[in-house]
C-alpha cells in the first residue's frame, strides 16, 4: 500500500500499479488545485486560459455537466462564496463577500479556450477529487483501491465490506458489497468545518448549507456519481431521488440516527449490516 498527502487529504492506494496511480493523482492535483499556482489558479486569475491543458478542460467539463444535471446545486462556481464563508487559504480564513453563486451556462470550455464570465472563479473541489481518483484507478490492475480521504474507488473480485465511520465516534458500520468496481463517497458538515461554518455551500443562499443531516455516504458503480449524490442528499431530496438509480445512500442525522434513502423517503437503516 502506498500512502501520501494530496487533494487536501490523506491518500491510500493499494494494488498492482499503485505507484503509477499515485503519480497520476499528484500530476492531476498539480493542474487542478486552487491552493497554489496551477492551471486552475491561472484561469481564475485571468478569467480565461488559451490552449489550456486537456486535463483541465476535461475536469471543468465534468464539473459543468454536473452543474447542469443538478440544476446548479452542485456547481464549481462557489469559490467566492466559499472564501467569504470562511475557507479561503485555510479553514476559518474569510475573504471577500458573496451574496449569490453565478450560473455556469455562459462558461466557454473547449480545447483552445476556457473563458469564465466576469467575476466567476471556480473551485473544482469534490468533483475534481472523485474525477482524479477514477482516472488514477485506471492504472490499477486486478483487485485494488484508492481512498482519497473517504472518497474511494474499489475493485474487488469477491464480496467485501465498506466501512462507514460514525460522525460522533464509536464502532464503525460495515456494509457488504458484491464483487465488482464501486465508488464510495462521503460528505459531512462536521469535516472541514470552523466556528460558524463548513465547506459545503448551498448555491441558493451562497452560505454553508443547513440540513437535518450531518453525514452522507453513497455507494454507486462510479465514484463521480456517488460524490454528486452525497451533495444532493443535503440539498434536494427530490433531485436525489430522481438521480439515485442503483446507488445506495446512507446518512446520519443530528440525533445520530443511521438512515437510508428508499422509496422517496429517509428511513431507519440496519446498523448491524
Amino acid at each position: 500500500m502506498f500512502r501520501f498527502s494530496a487533494l487536501g487529504t490523506d491518500i491510500a492506494v493499494s494494488g498492482e500499479g499503485q505507484d503509477a496511480a499515485a503519480q497520476e493523482m499528484m500530476r492531476l492535483e498539480a493542474l487542478l488545485t486552487r491552493f497554489r499556482l496551477s492551471a486552475l489558479t491561472a484561469l481564475n486569475r485571468h478569467g480565461e486560459l488559451h490552449r489550456p491543458p486537456p486535463e483541465l478542460v476535461q475536469a471543468v467539463r465534468h464539473a459543468l455537466n454536473v452543474s447542469a444535471l443538478t440544476g446548479g446545486l452542485v456547481t464549481p462556481a462557489v469559490l467566492p462564496a466559499l472564501e467569504a464563508a470562511g475557507y479561503a487559504r485555510r479553514l476559518g480564513d474569510h475573504r471577500g463577500h458573496a451574496t449569490s453563486v453565478p450560473d455556469t451556462s455562459a462558461v466557454v470550455c473547449g480545447p483552445e479556450l476556457i473563458r469564465l464570465p466576469s467575476g466567476m472563479r471556480l473551485d473544482l473541489g469534490g468533483t475534481a477529487k472523485s474525477w482524479i481518483a477514477e482516472r488514477a484507478a485506471e492504472h490499477l490492475l486486478g483487485d485494488g483501491f484508492i481512498d482519497a480521504g473517504g472518497d474511494v474507488v474499489l475493485r474487488q473480485s469477491g464480496v467485501f465490506a465498506v466501512e462507514i465511520s460514525r460522525p460522533a465516534g464509536g464502532a464503525p458500520l460495515y456494509l457488504e458489497c458484491p464483487p465488482g468496481t464501486w465508488g464510495v463517497a462521503t460528505s459531512s458538515t462536521l469535516k472541514r468545518a470552523w466556528a460558524g461554518g463548513h465547506h459545503l455551500i448551498d448555491p441558493r443562499t451562497a452560505r454553508p448549507l443547513v440540513s437535518a443531516l450531518v453525514q452522507v455516504t453513497a455507494i454507486a458503480p462510479k465514484l463521480t456519481d456517488a460524490e454528486v449524490l452525497t451533495k444532493l442528499a443535503f440539498l434536494d431530496a427530490e433531485k436525489l431521488d430522481a438521480l439515485q438509480g442503483p446507488a445506495q445512500v446512507y446518512a446520519f442525522d443530528h440525533e445520530g440516527q443511521f438512515l437510508t434513502r428508499q422509496a422517496g423517503r429517509w428511513q431507519a437503516a440496519d446498523a448491524s449490516c
